[in-house]
């Protein structure tokens, strides 16, 4: 049986990427708490959606059933797996371990599954890929541009090949049509890929130093007085900051800005707590350019009234916030405009 590569995003927000990276497992939500297992087909589960989404359009409840009839039935064991991550940033890669399962205490479908990769950033991957995860679908097979084998690649721990040049549109994401075949492009995801085209920018301009010196100049535009250490050893002291014509004001920060791959682990959480404290800080802010581990993010709410994280989403929110009052020299590395576009009348991302 050929092998496949299928998206599926874990949660608008990323409200089931826990559950997920935890239990090794995928789940799709669309609001189904019935059992599947007679479903065999996507019109026996059409009757489930429209029994879960009975004021849906016929269209979106169609749409919702082939997604689901996807992950059900068309999706086999063997199978490869991406889900972009909300919470953690990044991409996760995972091979599919077992048929649909039936659980009782999860709202949706679900499939265990091996995760190869939880933390490779998005801009591993080159643009045309990018395209195809920006799909806004909860589920959608990936098939064109060699995509399978670039992804192994990755999951592998090589690099994406590539496949000749990048498209000038996003094609990529793949979905069944009516009949269960493979039908038109589906609609992306626009502002994901204009992020992408950010975060790809920022790595490539933005890098060791740099990146510190982003953060103190957004830090600035809230409001802050910053002084940022030279680069070299710096004790964990990469920025301190604070309210005040001087600085001297609450909230006083501490901040530490790790870029390149560096993953954020539980110890350099445990460093800066420490760190406040010997500054007699009010708070510490951590920025990581390549995320956090899944250990550490769970600490958020723990640490919420003592420790800001900031991945890559994080960080660009804040950038964004307050691009028109970044020193014209940021903005000269990094030109943005804002653009207005329809969104779609149906949300096709019902997870």
């Amino acid at each position: 049986m050929t092998q496949r590569l299928w998206l599926v995003r874990l949660g608008r927000h990323g409200e089931r990427e826990d559950a997920a990276l935890e239990n090794n497992m995928l789940g799709i939500g669309f609001s189904l708490a019935t059992d599947l297992s007679a479903a065999t087909d996507r019109e026996a589960i059409l009757e489930h959606i429209v029994a879960a989404h009975p004021n849906a359009k016929t269209g979106t409840q169609r749409n919702y059933a082939a997604q689901v009839n996807q992950f059900v039935n068309r999706m086999q064991v063997g199978d490869i797996v991406v889900s972009p991550l909300k919470k953690q940033g990044g991409i996760a890669i995972a091979e599919v371990t077992g048929p649909y399962v039936y659980d009782g205490s999860v709202t949706g479908p679900t499939r265990p599954v091996k995760w190869l990769r939880t933390d490779v950033p998005r801009d591993t991957f080159k643009q045309d890929l990018l395209y195809s995860f920006g799909a806004i679908m909860t589920v959608c097979e990936v098939s064109r541009n060699d995509a399978l084998s670039r992804v192994l690649s990755v999951a592998n721990g090589g690099t994406d090949p590539g496949h000749g040049a990048t498209p000038d549109l996003p094609v990529q994401a793949i979905s069944p049509d009516d009949n269960g075949g493979e039908a038109s492009t589906q609609s992306v995801d626009l502002s994901e890929i204009a992020r992408n085209q950010i975060e790809a920018r920022i790595s490539s301009i933005f890098t060791g130093h740099e990146l510190t010196a982003l953060v103190a100049a957004i830090l600035e535009a809230q409001g802050y007085v910053s002084h940022v250490s030279p680069p070299g050893p710096d004790g964990g002291y990469d920025i301190v900051a604070g309210r005040g014509a001087l600085g001297f004001d609450a909230p006083r920060l501490v901040v530490q800005v790790k870029s390149g791959n560096i993953v954020v682990d539980h110890p350099t959480l445990q460093s800066l707590n420490g760190l406040i404290q010997d500054a007699s800080a009010d708070h510490g802010l951590i920025v990581s350019w390549s995320g956090f581990k899944h250990t550490v993010r769970k600490e958020t709410n723990r640490q919420y009234f003592r420790v800001r994280f900031w991945g890559r989403d994080e960080l660009i929110d804040a950038l964004l916030s307050v691009y028109v009052d970044l020193p014209e020299d940021i903005r000269a590395a990094l030109p943005l405009k804002r653009i207005w576009t329809l969104v779609p009348e149906d949300d096709e991302d019902a997870g």
